[in-house]
């Protein structure tokens, strides 16, 4: 019994864990009633809530011929963006069109289409940024409002630089304007694109980056935000930055040649000094105010550069792509297959069927408190993913209750019948999950959109059935065991003209 009490108190604490972010409000929770304020905290997707609809056009000279391959990169670019961000519902196509005359209508342009979503200049900030990140070096730093004039003592050394292709020119910091520590940050910085490494200019930028994380930095310097991004170069980027890092490091400490700066798009990240040659391929982005920053930041140059700059064609609100009738109609059906299933297990399996019909309520919260908890999007493949989860988990527990009869037909005690079934029909169930979950990563993996919403619900749906058959069936058969007749089973085999032994 003292096991079953463990098992008990664990079943409790998770159904705890699902229960909280399904009735904490959210920010974005709206609802009058009870249920409508719990179901506020799903994410839903374009096909039920609607969402946001953005068009772009490319600005570029490239030929006719060339734009049909810049605008994939661009959609390949965008679609690891939005996944990276959480909207992995989001719709990523290449949209042509024919130019008639008199209209200004691009030939191509990129449609994204964005579910439940209401941060649109959020979105806007992370489709519409280049993303494009370099090193650079620091020639001057200068604070005030207006863009600063470049200092006398520095004219030749920017001509020289220009006749290079590495023309200097200002930009402002990542927190230009904003209030730090009770004053306006306005700090400029003259910098040139290529970093001076002996008599060579060199260039290193994002393109060089295999991987970009946001994460909290553990000794901010005074003053400094408390977060940061890790980047991690290829073989010929880590190269490339450990030549640029070992130049800086030869100039002392408060010199401005021995500063390097990160640039993100047109701003300033960060200026540091180099105390030491950095070698292994990782570099860190400090400096970064708020952990949704670094993560914007993270996504940004992990994705990859735009290839192109974007410009806002077309932008509106969506209204769900599905009719309320039929959305309707396709819960109400969800609801009757499950009260169907329901009555079924009480007939035919009496206490264990009642049992069972627990357990799919008790999987169900289990599922959407995940679902809510990840901020994963719910469509309509989705639900049909969480209706499979249902047989899923029926499934497990009919293994486990046609164990416990013919463990009862051999004269067991339920006790006795239902450890025994328990033990003999683990690796069956695991085996089955396990499959069905391997299927469901490869679908999450290689898939872009609804099937990746089919694939969350399906993985985490059978994770939920597995514990639920193998711990709280469990708990509530060995609770309820005296109320399980095993004459009855006996019973059944004779009028089936089966054995009993």
């Amino acid at each position: 019994m003292r096991a079953n009490q463990k098992r008990l108190i664990i079943s409790v604490i998770i159904l705890i864990l699902a229960l909280l972010p399904l009735l904490i409000p959210r920010g974005g929770a709206e609802g009058e009633t009870f249920l409508s304020k719990i179901a506020a905290n799903i994410k839903l997707g374009l096909d039920i809530k609607g969402g946001a609809l953005l068009e772009y056009q490319m600005v570029t000279q490239a030929p006719k011929e060339e734009l049909n391959s810049l605008a994939d990169r661009v959609v390949e670019v965008l679609r690891r963006r939005l996944d990276s961000a959480g909207f992995t519902e989001a719709t990523v196509e290449k949209v042509t069109a024919k130019i008639e005359y008199g209209q200004n209508i691009p030939p191509i342009r990129v449609r994204v289409e964005i579910p439940g979503i209401t941060d649109i200049e959020k979105a806007e900030r992370l489709i519409g940024s280049t993303g494009k990140l370099y090193f650079a070096d620091v020639l001057a730093i200068e604070t005030g409002e207006a863009t600063p004039q470049i200092p006398s003592d520095l004219l030749f050394e920017v001509s020289k630089r220009k006749l290079q292709g590495a023309e200097p020119y200002w930009l402002k910091d990542i927190h230009f304007g904003k209030l730090e520590n009770g004053v306006r940050n306005q700090t400029w910085y003259l910098i040139s694109p290529r970093v001076l490494v002996g008599t060579q200019y060199i260039e290193l930028n994002g393109s060089s980056v295999n991987e970009a994380q946001p994460g909290v930095n553990p000794k901010p310097r005074p003053g400094q935000g408390k977060f940061m991004v890790t980047l991690r170069f290829n073989s010929e980027g880590a190269n490339t930055f450990y030549k640029i890092t070992a130049e800086k490091a030869n100039y002392p400490s408060g010199d401005i040649k021995n500063r390097l700066a990160i640039v993100l798009d047109d701003r300033v990240i960060i200026a540091p000094g180099v105390d030491e040659p950095i070698s292994g391929g990782s570099a860190i982005i400090t400096g970064l105010q708020t952990i949704d920053e670094a993560k914007e930041v993270a996504i940004l140059v992990g994705s990859g550069n735009l290839p192109v700059e974007l410009a806002p064609f077309n932008k509106q609100i969506l209204s769900p792509t599905l009719g309320k009738d039929i959305i309707m109609g396709a819960l109400w059906a969800g609801i009757a297959g499950v009260i169907i299933v329901m009555i079924y297990m009480v007939i035919f399996y009496g206490v264990m069927g009642l049992v069972a019909d627990v357990a799919l309520i008790y999987n169900s919260i289990l599922l959407f408190g995940m679902l809510s908890a990840s901020g994963a999007i719910l469509t309509l493949p989705g639900i049909a993913g969480i209706i499979l989860t249902i047989g899923t988990t029926v499934d497990g527990n009919v293994l486990i209750y046609e164990r416990i009869k013919e463990e009862l037909r051999l004269g067991k005690t339920p006790e006795n019948a239902i450890d025994s079934a328990f033990s003999k029909v683990f690796w069956t169930i695991f085996d089955a999950n396990l499959t069905t979950i391997i299927a469901g990563l490869v679908l999450l993996y290689f898939g872009t959109g609804t099937v990746k919403g089919f694939a969350v619900t399906l993985i985490l749906g059978v994770l939920g059935a597995m514990f639920t058959n193998l711990v709280v069936s469990r708990t509530m058969l060995t609770g309820m065991s005296k109320g399980i007749k095993p004459s009855r089973y006996v019973k059944e085999a004779r009028a089936r003209g089966g054995e009993v032994r």
